[in-house]
């Protein structure tokens, strides 16, 4: 899968300033017109000039200059010249995937990273193994101990000779000016850009943030979404996690369960050609463009000091000691090796910004791959909400074969991150469920198999006891049985237990029209077979409520249901409080039914629409989307 490479040239120019025609050096007569006058026309010159200057929007957007570069290769911490990159099964795996396709094989390697702390010991075994090159292409950077304990170790790696590119796309805060600027200035291997910068300082305040929304709404709606670890373009990691505690189960309150897929072989060939086309693309600006970062970077003097803080270190301490393992296989039973037999990398390019037809769309190869499914499709995503295209691909699919199952895992709104979205899914419950055909498995924000998910469950209840300064026996207890609250970030599908996929794309509106996605797709029995189980896992009574049709009741039922159908349909004012379709608990001592089996209501417990939502506050804002906010559906 190749394509050519689509170079822009920046055609911006200079436009040289207007000298005023009424200075008198010029030659004109002074103005006879009275004090009063001219105070009146230049207080309408003044509102003018700022009227022009909000429509032309309040702050420019840089873009992007080569010569910037040079001033991350001046400096460096220091030189290790013994520093050496550690053994690692996957370097010689992709090796042996390279030369079975010179012989006209196909198979590569790939290893499912299901948990948060088996995804750090990755990168972090991956980056000490790399000989040449690490790329790093993110959504988000956060600045907390897990990254600046990542970043150590990609300086270490730049110490040794490597060169480390990263690429974090700018809506989201990655850090202080003085905190980028040292990150800028940390070694002269490492560059760092930002994509898509709404303005030339990093940190914007209210008034940044009133520009943004008024004359760069666009601009700012469309995003770089995709996630990419590239080691030498011959190993990479994909998926949905982004750089911060919460993706590798750091945060003692609140963990995302998300999932990424390491693959050695030449498939990353694909990975490594799409990080290219955003590390070129003009909107990649070098942290040294913005002015608040070049101001810091001016007056740093490099102390050779670690990022990471030593009090942080008892969090990392089993992963430094594992990541030098040659085979991690043998000391992570979760860090399995699969040999797969057809794996491609899709994605989209930066031209998907521009409406131009040169690139990749993922929702186009998403479509073809379901139109050739026969039995069933299992699928996770953080939210339930899908684009127009997807709906009628969906409902196309159930008409023509009724036996056809669609099984998703998502958040339930306990669970949640972001309720605007959990609320228009909620809107068009009804639409998902009978006309699509879903059946809809919502997430418990304390699953029951919550110390299986998290690998170091035991730390994080005791980091979070001490953080609390609780001494109520009854309230460490509630800590230690439910633990950190969960929320599903993964996004996979499996179609007919025989073609996997992983990857940065939700399924919903944004990621088909607005941001630029990625993802794996794994076409190996093996592989979809144990991603399928992954996914079915979460949606077992235990870990998960159902979504099933509410109880019939004559004549009520269809007059509600009419009503409800009304009220859905209306972009505002969708107030009719009853909807068709509520949660169910299994009832202890009883079996699981699937949700549409006649006797379901038997087995089941009906919990409400929102059960275990701490607080009312949570629900009221969700009504309140869901009844007035209709129209944001295309954006979410």
């Amino acid at each position: 899968m190749c394509f050519p490479m689509h170079l822009r040239e920046n055609t911006s120019k200079s436009i040289p300033a207007v000298g005023g025609t009424g200075d008198p050096a010029c030659g004109r007569k002074a103005s006879s017109k009275k004090p009063f006058t001219r105070s009146l026309r230049s207080s309408a010159s003044i509102c003018g000039s700022l009227l022009v200057f909000f429509l032309s929007g309040c702050s420019s957007i840089p873009e992007r200059e080569l010569e910037n570069a040079f001033k991350y290769q001046r400096l460096k911490r220091s030189e290790i010249a013994e520093a050496q990159p550690i053994k690692s099964e996957y370097q010689a795996l992709a090796s042996k995937a390279w030369k079975n396709m010179e012989a006209g094989g196909l198979a590569e390697y790939v290893t499912i990273l299901e948990q948060g702390d088996d995804a750090l010991l990755a990168r972090i075994h991956l980056i000490r193994a790399a000989r040449k090159s690490i790329d790093i292409q993110t959504f988000i950077w956060t600045d907390d101990p897990t990254s600046r304990f990542i970043f150590d170790e990609l300086v270490a790696a730049a110490e040794r000779g490597v060169l480390v590119r990263i690429l974090i796309d700018a809506l989201n805060r990655s850090g202080s000016p003085e905190q980028l600027a040292r990150m800028a200035r940390s070694h002269r291997n490492v560059e760092i850009c930002l994509y898509k910068p709404l303005a030339e300082y990093v940190q914007q305040g209210s008034f940044g943030v009133w520009d943004n929304v008024l004359f760069k709404f666009k601009r700012m709606n469309r995003r770089m979404h995709n996630k990419l670890l590239l080691i030498d373009g011959r190993i990479g990691i994909a998926g949905g996690r982004n750089y911060e505690g919460k993706y590798y189960d750091r945060n003692p309150h609140f963990l995302f369960r998300d999932r990424d897929v390491i693959v050695a072989g030449p498939a990353v060939m694909d990975m490594q050609y799409s990080f290219e086309l955003f590390w070129e693309d003009e909107d990649a600006v070098f942290l040294t463009q913005f002015l608040d970062v070049q101001a810091e970077f001016d007056m740093l003097i490099p102390d050779g000091k670690s990022f990471s803080d030593p009090v942080d270190y008892w969090m990392f301490k089993e992963v430094d000691q594992l990541a030098n393992e040659r085979m991690l296989s043998r000391v992570r039973k979760g860090l399995k090796i699969y040999e797969a037999d057809r794996v491609q990398f899709i994605y989209d390019t930066p031209r998907k910004f521009h409406g131009g037809k040169e690139h990749m769309e993922f929702d186009e190869w998403f479509e073809d791959v379901l139109n050739v499914a026969e039995q069933r499709l299992v699928y996770q995503t953080p939210y339930l909400i899908y684009s127009r295209d997807t709906r009628k691909t969906f409902n196309k699919i159930v008409k023509n074969n009724p036996d056809f199952r669609i099984i998703a895992s998502s958040n339930s709104l306990a669970a949640a991150d972001h309720i605007h979205v959990y609320a228009l899914s909620f809107k068009h419950r009804k639409e998902l469920y009978k006309k699509s055909g879903i059946d809809i498995y919502e997430s418990k924000p304390y699953p029951a198999d919550q110390k299986q998910y998290i690998h170091n469950h035991p730390a994080l209840v005791e980091w979070a006891i001490d953080l609390s300064g609780i001494e109520n026996v009854e309230d460490i207890e509630h800590i230690c049985r439910t633990g950190p609250r969960l929320c599903i970030h993964a996004k996979s599908f499996v179609i007919d237990r025989r073609i996997a996929m992983i990857g940065s794309h939700n399924f919903d509106p944004r990621s088909a029209r607005l941001n630029t996605e990625c993802g794996v797709f794994i076409g190996d029995e093996e592989v979809a077979g144990v991603l399928e189980d992954l996914i079915l896992n979460a949606c077992e009574p235990r870990n998960s409520w159902t979504v099933s049709k509410r109880p019939t009741v004559p004549v009520i039922s269809y007059f509600s249901g009419f009503m409800g159908g009304i009220s859905s349909a209306l972009p505002f004012f969708d107030i009719w409080p009853y909807r068709y379709t509520t949660n169910y608990e299994l009832k202890e001592g009883t079996v699981p039914l699937l949700p549409r089996d006649p006797v379901f209501q038997e087995n089941y417990i009906d919990v409400g629409y929102f059960p275990e939502v701490p607080n009312s506050s949570t629900v009221i804002n969700t009504r309140l989307m869901k009844a007035f906010g209709g129209w944001a559906r295309p954006m979410m």
